[in-house]
């Protein structure tokens, strides 16, 4: 691929990354509460490619926003643990989002064409 194809797929994945990483967090913590390292371990090893500088100013961003809340958790096993959770307003968040990445989804689907298909 000719070098600034490249550059321009890396640029428009991280501009891809930056607009669904928020989904992504949120989701993996509606399973259960999670500490910042086990997310990070989560998304990358769905594929995403998060640098470990990028997750934190999400779950600051996220505390602050009211969504998530945290709470140190030292299990005796060596150091304390910043668990993340969704606060009622972050599972609304998700929820809300859900459905617009559903929307977004069946209506991009149509216009470049479903390759599941």
């Amino acid at each position: 691929m000719h070098d600034l194809m490249q550059k321009h797929i890396s640029d428009w994945r991280s501009q891809l990354k930056k607009g669904t990483l928020e989904l992504a967090v949120l989701a993996l913590l509606k399973q259960r509460s999670r500490y910042g390292l086990e997310l990070l371990e989560l998304l990358n090893g769905a594929g995403l490619d998060v640098r470990e500088g990028s997750i934190y100013p999400i779950l600051t961003r996220l505390r602050t926003e009211k969504k998530v809340t945290s709470q140190w958790v030292d299990d005796g096993k060596g150091h304390a643990h910043k668990y993340y959770m969704l606060t009622p307003f972050g599972t609304e968040t998700l929820a809300a989002m859900r459905v617009a990445w559903a929307e977004y989804n069946t209506a991009f689907a149509q216009l470049i064409g479903d390759s599941r298909g």
